[in-house]
């Protein structure tokens, strides 16, 4: 059985990225197990889920360790690990020129980016809405915005290993390339006039979410092409961000598929 673990040009062993819970650890195995360093059982009797895991691993070759509950725990630091924990090579983001060289499908292609999202659940969510309705490429900035981390990846359920997330250093720029390039940029804005399912979405889409607190910033809003709400009743005047991605995500996949249009990935 040999370990994956992957050295640094320099000969160092680089920090690992502890991926912990059943399906984000099977669901690793299955994108990339040659990125697993090792993966951290708890030891003794183990339901069918650990089993799975255990087989997938040695299927991969990939280094098997029993250890206590209470090392997971600490490891874990207050995360549900479920029994196993993978140590990983850090999560690798495309870069700004990555992302502007990708071929894209003139067809339909729907980028999501994310405008200072910092809470890692929200980010987890997000991951995993998009992966579901076929968003593929998710953009990040580089500064005070959540990462992909373990708890990330957790709250992704695993979504996260297949999908190309980018860190740029500058989101407008981002924007206003992808623009050039044929995109119409579409933000989600709570004070927007247009509601989103009053809108046509074109086959070539960019999509804005703002962060918790701020929404999207003044420089972003400008750069949008329009932008867009989602209409509430109730008292509370705004939604999780991730819950008004998956309701945006929704309306943007039905009307591909009404539209026949093929759907981005």
């Amino acid at each position: 059985m040999n370990s994956t673990t992957r050295n640094t040009p320099g000969g160092q062993r680089p920090e690992a990225v502890l991926i912990y819970g059943i399906h984000p650890v099977l669901e690793k195995l299955r994108a990339a197990p040659g990125d697993i360093m090792e993966i951290l059982m708890v030891r003794g009797d183990r339901g069918p889920a650990l089993r799975r895991v255990e087989q997938a691993a040695l299927r991969e070759g990939c280094r098997v360790k029993e250890t206590d509950g209470r090392a997971l725990d600490a490891l874990a630091r207050g995360g549900r690990h479920q029994g196993v924990m993978a140590r990983a090579v850090p999560f690798a983001y495309g870069t700004f020129d990555d992302l502007l060289s990708r071929p894209s499908d003139t067809a339909g292609d729907c980028i999501l980016f994310l405008d200072g999202v910092v809470d890692p659940r929200n980010l987890g969510s997000i991951l995993r809405t998009a992966e579901a309705m076929g968003v593929r490429r998710v953009v990040l900035p580089k500064d005070r915005a959540a990462g992909v981390t373990g708890a990330v990846i957790k709250a992704s359920a695993g979504a996260a290993h297949h999908l190309e997330v980018y860190r740029v250093p500058n989101l407008p720029r981002a924007l206003a390339a992808l623009r050039e390039r044929g995109f119409w940029v579409v933000g989600l804005d709570a004070e927007a006039p247009d509601r989103v399912w009053e809108q046509t979405y074109p086959a070539r889409l960019a999509v804005v979410l703002g962060g918790e607190e701020r929404g999207l910033r003044p420089l972003v809003r400008r750069g949008c092409d329009y932008l867009v709400s989602i209409p509430m009743e109730g008292r509370v005047g705004s939604l999780n961000v991730g819950v008004a991605w998956g309701i945006f995500a929704y309306e943007v996949a039905k009307q591909r598929m009404d539209a026949s249009v093929p759907r981005p990935g």
